[in-house]
């Protein structure tokens, strides 16, 4: 494989399994090069707390459909 598309087709036929190994490789490579690696993400309390009532709604809904 000689481009990065050929690796990324490649990627696509790969096993979640392996997909999510081959993630934590690069990653490793990334972090031993030097590379930087996103921010973190900061949620406020809020928005968590809207996302958690949502989901219990959604999963109410869906416990009525049994």
């Amino acid at each position: 494989m000689s481009t990065l598309a050929d690796i990324k087709a490649a990627a696509e036929r790969l096993p979640s399994e392996q997909k999510q190994e081959l993630f934590l490789f690069l990653a490793a490579k990334l972090r031993a090069e030097g590379g930087k690696l996103p921010e973190p993400r900061k949620f406020s309390r809020e928005q968590i707390d809207q996302w958690i009532d949502a989901d219990e709604r959604d999963m109410a809904e869906l416990r009525e459909l049994e």
